[in-house]
């Protein structure tokens, strides 16, 4: 294992484990946070070797729909997030409008995330979903 993949990885653990119970961030959404935007499916394999201690279960996919791979499929994960106080619908989703945690400026920093990381956090629709998660 190279040290640049062991740094992705890293990261990607600290920031699962950083996002608050009650909201969930998607694949695609850690990649970006860790410095790799294109790493979705990197993410999904990190997440698949399910290292203990980190809540998994807060990570959906791009559409908020639940992992069919998560420990007893969907219904494990929806069971999972429940525990958390997120609620998927019907059809095996999260309202990501509703959920998903974007760290602020200041959380980013203390998590030691890249300069990519604060970029993806100055786009425009990242400071809506901000203003929208400081409401709940």
């Amino acid at each position: 294992m190279t040290s640049g993949w062991r740094l992705f990885v890293e990261r990607v653990h600290t920031i699962v484990r950083a996002v608050p119970k009650g909201r969930v961030v998607t694949y695609g959404q850690i990649a970006r946070l860790a410095g790799r935007p294109r790493a979705a499916r990197e993410v999904g394999w990190i997440a698949h070797a399910g290292r203990n201690g980190i809540p998994w279960q807060r990570v959906v996919n791009r559409t908020g729909g639940l992992a069919s791979g998560y420990r007893g499929g969907r219904t494990g994960h929806r069971r999972a997030l429940a525990r958390d106080g997120v609620r998927a619908g019907s059809e095996d989703r999260v309202d990501l409008s509703a959920y998903q945690w974007w760290p602020d400026h200041q959380t980013a920093r203390r998590l030691g995330l890249p300069p990519e990381a604060m970029a993806a956090l100055a786009a425009p629709a990242n400071r809506v979903r901000q203003a929208a998660g400081r409401k709940r």
